[in-house]
């Protein structure tokens, strides 16, 4: 899933507050709008009832009454009132009898509201109008005292007036408002969604990337960031923590390479130590033979140097060089009067001698440890042939392994151009048409042409080797 930038969300996430708190706003005027509204067409309702009840006043002091309904016509026409009926109470009845002239009739329903004594009011908005049966009663009080004309208590209710008043225009005038506020309100969440994002940007997103650059920067070239470069301070505290985790990072890398170093040398201390080990205990055998004349040593030098020309890579370079002076370790389990026989073995003691290839096997296989099994290897099968005539087990090509295949053709060179108690030392140009005449029969044909390509750089550290006995 992908996930969004720091500005989506916070623009996202405004401006989802911002419409639930538009529509809110948009309600609460709506609702307030409306109320205004009505207390605007009420009160003005009651002013023209008002008015009304003052002219109907003078026209009774007047004595014309009959005059009244040019009175209540001019009323309409400046008022917006569609229209205007007067409407007789009980108590006015009761006095003066039915009147004569056009007047709204009462009826139960109409009874009923001016019994309750209240304006009553019903809006049809759908048709632009407002009808109300203001009520008027009777009171000593105040500019018209209606007791004088009309010989009832306080508090009765003499009649109404039901006015029929045209509010469109009212209503005209509340919407075109309404729109300037919801235009205003969307220009104020424009502004502050602008500026929000422009917020973001500035103190957030820009800052958060150039941060994360100035840390990369800043641990490559082991300095610290500039604060000052922040202008937020929450920033500016994250930037003192990075220079601070950038700090004890780098201290660590300080004292995880000096302990590396320490751990190579160590690891080289041990290699050295291995090595040297492998020598002298491949020294043992070889001492005990007393004719090799530093065989081990020579046989290990060119072991290493072939197998860099055959192209193994370092480790097993190392492998070799540290595992092949084991390779006739298991002569040591070979009688002195075999071993070291002057003449040559008769066919029961050449069978014997041959032992000695898995003697050094059972020796050194008893070890998890991959040098040791590699030293295992090599005295196992470093006296195979690659046509399969060899001993022990009769191997060929490369089912023998590398590292017994490389041993092997060392320890015949080595062994052809050093004098033992059985044979002298045999010339280069002779040493040279054996390996020709063998390659391919006795060993790897691959390492034979490393071999005759490098001859004379291989006799020479045999020669060089041989000197220091």
């Amino acid at each position: 899933m992908q996930k969004q930038s720091i500005k989506k969300i916070t623009v996202t996430r405004l401006l989802q507050v911002f419409v639930i708190a538009m529509l809110v706003i948009v309600a609460v005027i709506a609702i307030s709008y409306r109320n205004f509204f009505q207390f605007v067409v009420e009160n003005r309702v009651h002013s023209v009832s008002q008015i009304i009840k003052a002219g109907l006043t003078s026209h009774m002091k007047a004595g014309i009454m009959d005059k009244r309904e040019y009175f209540l016509n001019e009323i309409s026409s400046v008022h917006d009132i569609r229209s205007i009926e007067i409407i007789r109470g009980d108590a006015v009845v009761k006095d003066y009898g039915e009147s004569n002239l056009s007047e709204k009739k009462l009826t139960d329903n109409l009874r009923a509201i001016l019994e309750k004594k209240k304006t009553h009011i019903v809006w049809k908005d759908t048709e632009n109008l407002v009808e109300a049966v203001v009520p008027y009663i009777a009171s000593s009080s105040g500019n018209f005292n209606c007791i004088q004309c009309h010989h009832v208590e306080d508090g009765t209710v003499l009649g109404a007036v039901s006015i029929s008043m045209e509010i469109g225009a009212y209503q005209n005038f509340v919407l075109k408002n309404g729109y300037l506020i919801v235009a205003v309100l969307l220009l104020f969440a424009f502004l502050i969604t602008f500026n929000m994002f422009h917020v973001i940007e500035r103190y957030i997103s820009k800052p958060l990337l150039n941060l994360i650059h100035d840390g990369e920067t800043a641990y490559v070239l082991h300095k610290d960031i500039n604060s000052e470069k922040y202008e937020s301070r929450e920033l500016e505290e994250v930037v003192k923590n990075v220079n601070k985790f950038n700090g004890t990072v780098m201290q660590h890398e300080k004292e995880l390479e000096e302990k590396n170093k320490q751990l190579q040398l160590l690891n080289e201390e041990i290699e050295s130590t291995l090595k040297d080990t492998m020598i002298v205990i491949g020294q043992i055998e070889e001492i005990r033979a007393g004719d090799t004349n530093m065989h081990t040593r020579r046989v290990t030098a060119i072991s290493t140097m072939i197998a860099k020309d055959y192209g193994l890579d370092d480790g097993q370079i190392k492998l070799i060089e540290i595992a092949s002076p084991l390779h006739d370790i298991g002569k040591i389990g070979i009688t002195d009067a075999v071993l070291n026989k002057p003449a040559k073995l008769t066919e029961e003691e050449y069978v014997y001698m041959k032992t000695h290839a898995f003697l050094g096997y059972r020796i050194l296989n008893n070890s998890k440890r991959q040098i040791l099994n590699i030293a295992a290897t090599i005295a196992y099968e470093h006296h195979e042939k690659y046509d399969g005539t060899g001993y022990p087990q009769g191997l060929r090509g490369e089912e023998i392994s590398i590292y017994a295949r490389i041993v092997a053709i060392v320890d015949v060179l080595d062994a052809l151009l050093s004098k033992r108690v059985y044979k002298e030392k045999w010339e280069v140009k002779d040493v040279i048409a054996f390996f020709k005449e063998e390659r391919g029969k006795h060993f790897d044909p691959e390492l034979v042409d490393i071999l005759l390509n490098n001859i004379d750089a291989y006799v020479q550290l045999i020669e060089k080797l041989s000197k220091k006995d």
